[in-house]
């Protein structure tokens, strides 16, 4: 069981802490490095209840408001130009400040419906990423099928052999720590087919078949007028498989196809990419080679860290991800970012 004395407790205690002693407000009165911060949300909602995967709530309808107006008030909120030229330091601009790009990827169906609607009324503009096989679907992608295999597990002790062997104790270890431990299995990049994973899981755990029957990621039509809204739509690739996992010329096809759909169903060029998963293991030299012979002009990991002018590729633009974290905390995070050009995780 997580509690108080858990990683992200102790983050939040030590948020805590610094507020109290002053340190935080001493941070802000510093002059701010010159760097761009991307963030990365996922699902907006509250995941209590869910039989899916809560990891991928990154926050309450009520606390990414009050994310927005933070940063609104404090930071520099960028769109996507803006925060390219930095990367490729095209812009002119001389004065050193904390950028901040707001991205969201899978493409979820409350992006739509409570994520869009907040940053319409903020004036902010956000990258979202779709992975185009998913869009308007009711598809459950691979992270929500194994969250529910092991939510509804009638066996709590069990052993899967695919791609590499992972013995699981749902009630020595709790649900969190366990559900974890089965994600990183599957994103091994030795686990080049999905579904023997999904198939053994099921079989090992006793877990049930998820319902299919609920829309769970927004339109093209609801896209469209996103778009037309001032939103960026970017790519996820064409079915969200981890890319390091396939060859090259399946990376491409991925790559490719999906600007391809982008184009005929929204009508513009779609030339920036998320990797799915995005850590150091899910993309490689090679995937980033593939990426600009798709004809894409940046492509965004997800591993953590910040962009410093001149020290980064396009290819491999620094995103951290935001995920359920108190305003206390968000605030001293992004306080520290912009003081020190360091984000405390």
């Amino acid at each position: 069981m997580r509690n108080a004395l858990s990683f992200g407790g102790k983050r939040e205690m030590l948020a805590q802490g610094l507020r109290w002693s002053g340190a935080s407000f001493l941070l802000s009165q510093l002059p701010s490095q010159d760097l761009l911060l991307v963030l990365t949300y996922h699902r907006i909602g509250n995941p209590d209840g869910d039989l899916f995967d809560p990891g991928v709530f990154s926050a309450t309808a009520d606390q990414f408001c009050d994310q927005i107006s933070w940063l609104k008030r404090h930071h520099s909120l960028v769109n996507l130009e803006e925060a390219l030229s930095f990367v490729s330091q095209t812009t002119g601009e001389c004065k050193s400040r904390c950028r901040v790009l707001i991205t969201f990827d899978d493409g979820y169906l409350d992006n739509y419906e409570i994520a869009y609607p907040i940053l319409r009324s903020h004036g902010v503009q956000a990258v979202f990423f779709l992975a185009t096989s998913m869009v308007g679907s009711c598809h459950l992608p691979w992270w929500d099928r194994i969250a529910y295999l092991m939510k509804t597990a009638r066996r709590r002790q069990f052993s899967i052999n695919h791609p590499v062997r992972l013995a699981v104790d749902i009630d020595k270890n709790g649900m969190a720590e366990s559900l974890r431990s089965v994600l990183l299995s599957y994103k091994n990049p030795e686990n080049s087919d999905s579904e023997p994973f999904i198939r053994e899981l099921k079989e090992a755990s006793m877990g049930q078949d998820p319902p299919r029957t609920m829309r769970r990621f927004l339109s093209w039509d609801e896209a469209r007028e996103m778009s037309k809204a001032g939103m960026i739509i970017g790519s996820h690739t064409r079915s969200h498989h981890v890319l390091s996992q396939l060859d090259p010329r399946e990376q491409y096809e991925e790559l490719s196809t999906a600007r391809t759909i982008l184009k005929n169903q929204l009508g513009i060029e779609v030339d920036v990419l998320a990797y799915p998963v995005g850590g150091r293991t899910s993309f490689t030299d090679q995937t980033q080679v593939a990426a600009r012979e798709a004809g894409y002009r940046a492509a965004f990991s997800f591993y953590g860290g910040i962009n410093l002018r001149g020290k980064r590729s396009a290819y491999d633009i620094n995103r951290i991800g935001i995920n359920n974290q108190s305003l206390r905390r968000f605030r001293v995070q992004t306080g520290v970012c912009r003081a020190t050009g360091r984000f405390w995780p």
